[in-house]
């Protein structure tokens, strides 16, 4: 009888396994790989794809072999780290992700800091001498095992951090300190018993085990769904779940999380892009609900982690022929990859990326021509805006293009909103819940968030222009208005987005349109009877 298929792979030092992404998750196939190139990256384990599709296959029943191989994977991290999970000394944290063989960002679930209760919490005072770090740690565990395992209402938990940023006269929750972050996760554990009856776990095997379920879950949750179907993804199986040690961005003033792009994903310039955050965990910035600082200064002060991370975009450029997507953490000046896939990019980026990958013997023409395949390159299109009215505001472009439309400040009326003219999406912040607002949506434009959230990334894929971290825009959703500096805006209100300087614009500007021929005619002379391109 043939071998059964492994249901669980490692990956650390010393560890030369590559798994297979049908198997395992594009996520875990290239962690595996960077492993055992060198690349920096926190140990860990995944589990098959199998198990997920035998999960729903099964009325949601969890396989009989999971906890087991949960053990197994747990041992195989504690001796990487030295740690152990659970212990009130030295307690080994783990992440868990989801991965499937298709690249789906922010659609389905991530769980941070598993493995701590007020034991292990101890633990991660007296070992680091961090208490601030510590109930940092632990208020953040609280509110992403509450919303993701628990369903609970993110609103209840940011409620409670606004009203402390409120009362502490700081920004963000970077501004927090220890006493205020304890009296957050003291609040925020009130919230499990009366939300739903539910307690948090004590016990940590118990936690890991139910985070697993819920990456499971994430697989067939609304927006997975809507992403499948909006990008015509079928016959895709299931997700593979990824556990990793957990490293600390929010450790001390060396230590921050990011996203990084090898290329431009907007107008596929060869440089380097990397947005930062001092202070945070990684899901801070993908989720789009904080600022970053910008690229420059990340480098000044980290200038060993910034070169480190420079030459892994470029090593995993040339593993895998193509522009990245890496995000990362920085543990007190020390690098740590935690993904790597090839970015999402506008139309624009994709052509031009391709050419430049031809001309640099990176790829072939057939290879580019097959990657532009699904892109109809005869309609992208290079837009100037051409007006001499001030505008409104400035944002931190996200993507290129210039789009006019009604202002709609909710999904819904945005779908409403497109069936008789363009729209553009405006948010305090978008999430991927927002995946069929920006999708009906010309454009879209926040108040907060990085140009590398997954919302940004979800919407360059689309082709739409997105302007990110407005700050001078606020949003009065009460009387369903933008408030710009001198003028207010409602909904139903023509604005204009120019996603190639940041510009806000009351009403409809004039555009100047132009193709980019140059690009177009490298295609042409490759390949004339393989696409149809404009004449």
């Amino acid at each position: 009888m043939p071998d059964k298929p492994p249901r669980i792979v490692f990956f650390g030092p010393d560890i030369k396994t590559e798994a297979a992404s049908d198997d395992f998750g594009n996520k875990a196939s290239v962690l595996t790989r960077m492993s055992a190139l060198g690349i920096p990256v926190p140990p860990g384990f995944a589990l098959s794809v199998d198990i997920c599709e035998e999960y729903f296959q099964n009325d949601q029943v969890l396989p009989d072999d999971v906890p087991e191989l949960l053990r197994q994977g747990l041992a195989f991290i504690e001796r990487s780290t030295g740690s152990r999970y659970g212990a009130d000394r030295r307690p080994l944290l783990v992440s868990a992700r989801s991965g499937a063989p298709v690249s789906m960002p922010g659609a389905m679930e991530t769980i941070l800091n598993i493995g701590l209760n007020r034991k292990t919490l101890r633990g991660l005072v007296a070992q680091t001498g961090n208490p601030k770090f510590a109930w940092d740690s632990y208020r953040r565990f609280l509110e992403n095992f509450g919303t993701v395992v628990f369903s609970h209402d993110p609103e209840l938990y940011r409620k409670i951090e606004r009203s402390a940023m409120k009362n502490e006269q700081v920004p963000d929750d970077a501004g927090l300190d220890f006493a205020a972050l304890r009296t957050i996760a003291e609040q925020y554990e009130q919230l499990y018993p009366r939300t739903n009856g539910k307690r948090l776990p004590d016990d940590v095997f118990s936690q890991l085990e139910l985070a697993a379920t819920a990456i499971l879950e994430s697989w067939n949750n609304p927006r997975a769904k809507m992403f499948r179907k909006m990008n015509l993804i079928s016959g895709a199986r299931g997700t593979g779940v990824t556990v990793q040690a957990m490293v600390f961005g929010n450790l001390g003033s060396l230590s921050g999380a990011g996203v990084a792009f090898s290329r431009n994903p907007w107008t596929g310039a060869n440089e380097l892009l990397v947005d930062f955050k001092f202070g945070a965990q990684g899901e801070d910035i993908v989720s789009g609900l904080m600022g970053v600082v910008s690229q420059e200064e990340f480098a000044a002060r980290i200038p060993l982690a910034a070169r480190e991370l420079s030459d892994a975009a470029k090593r995993l450029e040339s593993l895998y022929h193509d522009m990245q997507d890496i995000e990362f953490t920085v543990q007190e000046g020390k690098l740590f990859i935690l993904q790597g896939r090839s970015g999402k990019r506008a139309p624009l980026a994709a052509l031009k990326i391709a050419v430049d990958l031809v001309q640099e013997k990176k790829i072939t023409q057939d290879e580019a021509l097959g990657r532009l395949r699904d892109i109809d390159t005869g309609a992208i299109t290079v837009q100037t805006v051409m007006t001499s009215e001030l505008p409104l505001a400035t944002g931190i472009s996200a993507s290129m293009g210039v789009a006019s439309g009604k202002v709609a400040l909710t999904t819904e009326h945005a779908i409403e909103f497109a069936k008789n003219s363009p729209v553009i999406l405006v948010r305090e912040t978008a999430t991927p819940d927002d995946i069929q607002g920006i999708g009906a949506s010309g454009g879209i434009l926040t108040v907060r968030g990085a140009r590398t959230s997954h919302a940004a990334v979800v919407a360059r894929q689309m082709g739409k222009v997105c302007i990110v971290s407005c700050g001078e825009l606020k949003i009065d959703p009460a009387r369903r208005a933008c408030i710009f500096p001198g003028r207010e805006l409602f909904e139903g209100d023509y604005i204009t987005l120019d996603g190639r300087s940041g510009k806000i614009y009351a009403g409809i500007v004039p555009v100047v349109v132009e193709n980019p021929t140059e690009l177009i005619e490298h295609l042409r002379q490759w390949s004339s009877d393989k696409l149809t391109f404009d004449q």
